[in-house]
């Protein structure tokens, strides 16, 4: 003969018992249980005690993957998810917003590429037989990217996608802008001539004017044009000279910046020395404290206020400095 009881851990409570051989038991609650087993004969009993852990039957979602609230579009995003419950388990992730639509897996990759700009809501719900649990909704913002690494979270982001937009930059390769390359002279040229005269215009066939930059030198047009209109002199004289190659410095961009700005003619006030790195005495400081006075550069560091005239210009400190100059509004 034998005899189980059935009792809760914490307070050994019995809460039920059954003397049928091989009893089916139910648990009305998840928890840690304990089967005790009593089986008896004329010569005695022996008692056995079981644990038991019985799970929640209804879903029940322990963890989410993080998400990142701003995304470009044509970024992926793994989703994922750690839930429990009665097998098997059902994952569905709701997506509202600009397009209303559920993607079902455990992980998956969510791909933005075809997906219209806007905010989304999304939500995990966990299904199995038993019933439905859901997340908390969170908010994902998807919003353009014309280049690959230049993803809405980039500092430089907005000022970027302003230059495509009007049609000054179309990157350094297909689908990525190269925003940490350091600008040359030519890219320059390029860059100034596109936002002083529109993207459409087409400069003049060059003439040959620097000794260093032949007529079929692929920025020639470019900045034979900056040349006409006065925003350079070159890089030296006898022959006149451009240095199309050489890197751009930050104190050279200055002086690009300024005569576009204000026009070839502009002399700028004499400095009084508002940075600690460009003295009154340097060659561009009144043409540094003039890019400061138009709200075009805040300098490279504060405590003291520094420029580092002689750093070369990335790409991505480029694209904010000619949005800035030219008043250029983006998509």
């Amino acid at each position: 003969m034998g005899l189980l009881l059935f009792s809760a851990a914490a307070t050994g409570q019995i809460v039920g018992s059954s003397s049928v051989r091989n009893p089916v038991v139910v648990f009305n609650s998840p928890g840690t249980k304990q089967v005790n087993v009593q089986v008896c004969n004329e010569f005695g009993c022996t008692n056995v005690v079981h644990t038991v852990v019985v799970l929640d039957p209804m879903p029940r979602i322990s963890s989410l993957a993080s998400v990142p609230s701003l995304l470009g579009r044509g970024q992926t995003v793994t989703l994922s998810a750690q839930a429990s419950g009665r097998p098997p388990l059902t994952y569905n992730w709701a997506f509202s917003g600009p397009a209303n639509f559920t993607l079902t897996g455990n992980p998956l990759i969510w791909d933005t590429s075809l997906l219209p700009l806007g905010t989304y809501s999304l939500r995990l719900d966990v299904k199995n037989v038993d019933g439905t649990t859901s997340s908390t909704p969170f908010t994902v913002v998807l919003q353009r990217m014309t280049f690959s690494d230049v993803p809405p979270t980039h500092w430089a982001w907005q000022y970027v996608e302003t230059l495509y937009s009007n049609g000054i930059t179309t990157g350094c390769a297909l689908g990525a802008y190269c925003p940490t390359n350091s600008v040359l002279r030519s890219e320059m040229a390029v860059f100034l001539t596109r936002a002083s005269h529109g993207s459409t215009f087409v400069p003049t066939p060059p003439a040959g004017l620097f000794a260093d930059v032949g007529t079929v030198y692929w920025a020639a047009p470019q900045i034979e044009q900056i040349y006409n209109d006065g925003l350079t002199t070159g890089c030296a004289n006898n022959p006149l000279r451009f240095c199309p190659g050489n890197l751009l410095s930050r104190a050279e961009m200055a002086v690009f910046l300024v005569r576009a700005k204000h026009g070839a003619g502009f002399t700028p006030p004499a400095p009084i020395g508002r940075f600690a790195d460009v003295p009154v005495d340097f060659w561009a400081a009144g043409w540094i404290e003039q890019l400061y006075l138009d709200g075009i550069t805040t300098g490279c560091a504060a405590n003291p206020l520094r420029f580092c005239p002689t750093d070369n210009v990335s790409r991505d400190q480029m694209a904010a400095f000619l949005v800035r100059t030219f008043g250029l509004t983006g998509p």
